[in-house]
């Protein structure tokens, strides 16, 4: 489950920019930047970026190889959706708690279905710019309540 979110955040970020200031004079792509100067992050385009992973597919398994393990909290720059340094997110740890127990209550009790025979290459994963990311279109799925036998 931790390799599927860390997936998810990679791709679909919540925030497709962060803002970071210059603490010192620099270049950045041949641009001059001065002390100070407030620079977007483009976190969207850096969970894309074949420097960095080999390809846009959503594949979680690319966390589970051999030291590649990476985290949010800010140092491994590949995948930051909570930002990095002393401007990282403060709620970023009630957030992956809150996400992980919410998705194994509903990976847990309820069986998932595409409806009316869609298949997985038909969703639109589009989203719209802007200051959160979200889905142009909707995503519709069948839940089916998955009864427990207790033991």
């Amino acid at each position: 489950m931790h390799l599927i979110i860390k997936e998810t955040m990679r791709l679909h970020p919540p925030g497709p920019f962060i803002s970071c200031e210059c603490r010192e004079t620099c270049q950045i792509l041949g641009y001059g930047n001065p002390k100070g100067t407030n620079v977007l992050v483009n976190v969207w385009a850096l969970g894309r970026d074949s420097r960095y992973s080999k390809d846009a597919e959503f594949k979680p398994e690319r966390f589970a190889e051999y030291n590649r393990y990476v985290n949010f909290n800010g140092t491994d720059f590949e995948l930051i959706p909570f930002g990095a340094g002393h401007r990282i997110c403060p709620g970023m740890t009630f957030a992956l708690a809150t996400l992980e127990l919410a998705l194994a209550n509903l990976l847990f009790h309820f069986n998932w279905e595409l409806p009316g025979g869609t298949k997985p290459g038909d969703l639109d994963m589009i989203e719209n710019a802007g200051f959160t990311a979200r889905r142009k279109s909707p995503l519709l799925l069948h839940a089916r309540r998955h009864i427990h036998a207790s033991s």
